[in-house]
């Protein structure tokens, strides 16, 4: 028998019957159709949880939010951000006594200068631009948000040198922050009886007299590692930073008008504690962009406007109270602060603000008093009293084009910085600082110099760091009140961006 081939069979066997061949073509049809058959229904399930997902983000977005929130979100980050500082903080510390004889010329940058700088520094993303040998001046740098200046090293430096600060300067900031970390307490707080300290054990003087105010201690302490560019996130203050925020969040109120920061209060404490602690939790929340603060933040902010009385648009002691102007400063910095965040802040509130300062300025709007009463305690302007409603003047929209602001920088250029009222010297460099032009120099000039000659040097062991208190109600608080205060004041030339160089800064109300 010869096969299809031309070859005959081998002896014994046939060729595979009809039947056989009819099997294993019905088994090979079979599998495609098995296949076929499950690839239809995994296409089909797929398309029906593709069309659940994408009902679910059309009809709840806000679920999503909250799942992805949840995920993300962690107390304790595996692997944190670390920033590299300028100079890591004990190295700085060696070299102060040094730095504090450095000409006012030193430069702070790792680089020399050679061309015109056109920088780009903005809270997202800081930008530098061009190459390190093509750097030399700093007309050209544009600045966008409040905390813009301190998000990055490189920030920081070339705002330190185009403003006026230097390597003293720098390391003054750099030894009053560790002053400050070795006097946090266990529990993450602060208090204004920094002697108490487990490790200073009364090595450290002039302990404040709010003894029962560990959150306002705890929100200053706070604003000065925020304005050095230190969060929970990144900085040399990582720890330190978390607990702190921590703290807050975990001793804040929740009430039916907002979130109470203000602690246990004994005197008249209360909304100068509440104004701070919002400003370093809206701060923190603009830096870090972490939901579990800017939450805080939007209900302290709540708290605040609810506190604002209804008739002259002022804030004092107690939710309500009529204004004075010292409380206004905190409460309107607070206000600006949450607006930079982007936080909703409601334009009754500056309405109102601006209401008071209204009632409350003299000579025209270019001084200010204390209280609008004119027959009671605050029926004079003062030198202090002045740089608060200037600098709230100029957070709620007056520009460098107005005479009233032109005439009471030029009050606070006379009186210049005082040997013994920290709070007026804050203040006012702040509004110096925002004017800018020779104004900002000359101030600049006399006040970098004094603090950086008046701070605690090395050899003084534990106070090494500080400073000594001088304002006149200093008392109150304390050396951590004035080390603070100081640390700040020192941060200006990144802390806060000088607004007429920015962009819509202006409050819309």
């Amino acid at each position: 028998m010869v096969s299809a081939s031309g070859s005959a069979d081998a002896p014994g066997k046939s060729a595979s019957p009809p039947i056989t061949q009819m099997l294993v073509r019905f088994e090979r049809d079979a599998n495609w159709k098995r296949t076929s058959v499950v690839a239809l229904t995994s296409v089909l399930l797929h398309a029906v949880v593709l069309g659940t997902c994408a009902f679910v983000v059309f009809k709840s977005p806000q679920l999503v939010e909250e799942f992805f929130t949840i995920v993300t979100e962690s107390d304790e980050p595996a692997e944190p951000i670390i920033e590299q500082s300028m100079m890591p903080p004990d190295e700085m510390n060696e070299r102060i006594q040094d730095s504090m004889t450095a000409p006012e010329t030193t430069s702070i940058l790792p680089f020399e200068t050679k061309a015109s700088i056109d920088l780009n520094i903005s809270d997202a993303i800081p930008q530098i631009e061009t190459g390190a040998s093509q750097l030399s001046g700093l007309d050209d740098i544009k600045v966008g948000g409040e905390t813009a200046g301190r998000m990055s090293s490189q920030n920081k430096q070339l705002m330190v040198l185009k403003y006026g600060g230097n390597t003293a300067s720098e390391a003054s900031v750099a030894s009053g922050m560790k002053w400050l970390s070795n006097h946090q307490m266990p529990n993450g707080n602060w208090t204004f009886e920094h002697s108490t300290h487990p490790e200073c054990k009364g090595q450290c003087s002039q302990d404040g007299s709010f003894t029962a105010c560990p959150t306002g201690a705890t929100g200053l302490a706070l604003l000065a590692f925020l304005g050095g560019g230190h969060t929970h996130q990144k900085g040399d203050y990582q720890k330190q930073v978390k607990r702190a925020v921590d703290y807050l969040l975990k001793t804040a109120e929740p009430t039916p008008t907002g979130l109470d920061l203000r602690g246990r209060v004994t005197a008249n404490e209360g909304m100068y504690v509440q104004g701070l602690c919002t400003i370093a939790l809206s701060e923190c929340a603009a830096m870090t962009g972490d939901k579990r603060v800017r939450r805080a933040a939007e209900g302290a902010i709540e708290f605040i406007v609810n506190a604002q009385n209804p008739k002259d648009g002022g804030w004092r002691y107690n939710p309500g109270d009529a204004g004075d102007t010292s409380v206004v400063g905190w409460e309107v910095m607070a206000l600006k602060s949450a607006f930079n965040a982007k936080i909703k802040v409601p334009g009754a509130a500056f309405r109102g603000a601006e209401h008071f300062l209204n009632l409350a300025e003299s000579d025209g709007g270019s001084r200010y008093k204390y209280v609008p009463d004119p027959a009671g305690e605050g029926g004079f302007p003062s030198e202090t009293m002045t740089a608060v409603g200037l600098l709230c003047r100029m957070y709620l929209g007056w520009d460098n084009g107005n005479e009233k602001l032109a005439k009471g920088v030029a009050f606070l250029g006379n009186v210049k910085p005082q040997p013994n009222n920290m709070y007026f010297n804050y203040y006012a460099t702040q509004v110096m600082h925002h004017w800018g032009g020779e104004e900002w120099t000359r101030w600049n000039n006399v006040m970098r110099d004094q603090l950086v000659k008046t701070q605690h040097p090395l050899k003084d062991g534990h106070l090494a760091g500080s400073w000594d208190v001088a304002d006149p109600h200093g008392g109150a608080a304390g050396r951590l009140y004035m080390t603070c205060l100081c640390v700040m004041t020192l941060e200006v030339y990144y802390r806060h961006l000088p607004m007429y160089s920015r962009e819509k800064i202006k409050v819309e109300f």
